[in-house]
């Protein structure tokens, strides 16, 4: 244990803020501003991000992720619509029964492995177009990293958005954790939202060391700004906007976004790497970006959360998922495998 304190593989939501996004909100905690976004910090924070995702972007801020993602979808859908996403999206799986409650659209889950979306199941899926009878498709909603942090690549992009603009579908993407998407492929933000046909992307920042904030970013709108009735009905429309402004400023104004998803990155795969030494620790899905998923006795997982915050994912499989956050180091990753090294011997032993 460092410093006698539980170790954090359970989630970017366990981690505290990164130093440069605090200072950047100490910064803006000073003197007045203009309300409900009309500050200078958010017109500099909309500035800097259709520097990464185009000039013909449309931007507003929310509170929370399932808030953005309800937003975004329900800025272009009507109560009679379709949305389809993967049967393990947190749309579906996490977020409660908001998306129904908010977006007032019937839900499909789509057949995934390791967390992408099957195109054909997909296809399938799309039935009884014009029948009174069936909710009409209108959105694809995928999640990039997916949940099991695997990464779509352009041309599995590519084959997806090729459905929708047959179809007249909206592509929305969930990205959570978009920056280590980018990282992974090595491609820039706007070649993995706009130019791979993104319509609406919801751009994390909780879970990149910010404190709060997410982003939804809407790609060549028509009419700029008309999405805001819909955010201040979501209840999304912060008064004091600027505090997340500031902080996606600080996040994309230099290349903080990548340093800090090249090092999740990175330290998950130094995490896989060294798990694979292991005897009997298997891993239950390619590890892309920060989140690994192994399999364990349950016996070992209860052991471990006496020092370790980690989930278990999947009760039936033993399945559990270890998330690099932007300030895991190096050094907790050795005690903790020394430690899982040291029950794993014990139980084969037993």
């Amino acid at each position: 244990m460092l410093n006698n304190e539980k170790i954090n593989f359970a989630s970017e939501n366990y981690a505290g803020v990164h130093d440069q996004i605090m200072n950047a909100l100490i910064e803006a905690n000073t003197g007045a501003a203009p309300s409900y976004g009309n500050d200078q910090y958010t017109k500099d924070a909309i500035a800097t991000l259709k520097t990464h995702f185009g000039q013909d972007i449309d931007v507003y801020f929310t509170f929370n992720g399932t808030g953005a993602n309800n937003f975004g979808i329900g800025s272009v859908a009507s109560k009679y619509h379709a949305v389809f996403c993967t049967d393990v999206a947190h749309l579906y799986v996490d977020e409660s029964a908001a998306p129904e409650a908010f977006i007032g659209c019937r839900i499909y889950p789509v057949n995934s492995v390791d967390g992408k979306m099957i195109p054909q199941e997909l296809e399938s899926k799309l039935k009884r177009i014009g029948d009174v009878h069936h909710p009409q498709p209108k959105v694809v909603t995928l999640t990039q990293p997916t949940e099991y942090g695997t990464v779509y690549t352009l041309d599995e992009l590519k084959v997806i958005k090729d459905i929708c603009t047959k179809n007249d579908l909206v592509l929305h993407v969930d990205g959570a954790r978009f920056f280590c998407a980018a990282v992974y492929l090595n491609k820039s933000l706007k070649q993995i939202s706009a130019d791979a046909g993104v319509d609406i992307l919801t751009l994390g920042g909780t879970k990149s060391g910010m404190m709060f904030g997410e982003a939804v970013i809407f790609f060549n709108q028509a009419i700029a700004g008309a999405h805001k009735f819909d955010l201040k009905r979501s209840m999304q429309l912060a008064s004091k906007n600027r505090f997340i402004a500031a902080q996606f400023k600080a996040m994309l104004a230099g290349d903080l976004w990548k340093n800090i998803a090249e090092h999740t990155n990175m330290l998950a795969k130094n995490l896989k790497d060294t798990l694979l030494a292991i005897p009997s620790i298997e891993l239950t899905h390619p590890v892309e970006t920060n989140a690994v998923f192994i399999t364990l006795p349950k016996s070992v997982y209860e052991q471990l959360q006496q020092f370790t915050y980690f989930y278990c994912w999947n009760e039936d499989k033993n399945e559990y998922r270890l998330i690099v956050s932007p300030n895991t180091m190096v050094a907790e990753i050795t005690v903790f495998t020394e430690k899982l090294k040291l029950l794993m011997g014990e139980k084969n032993r037993a």
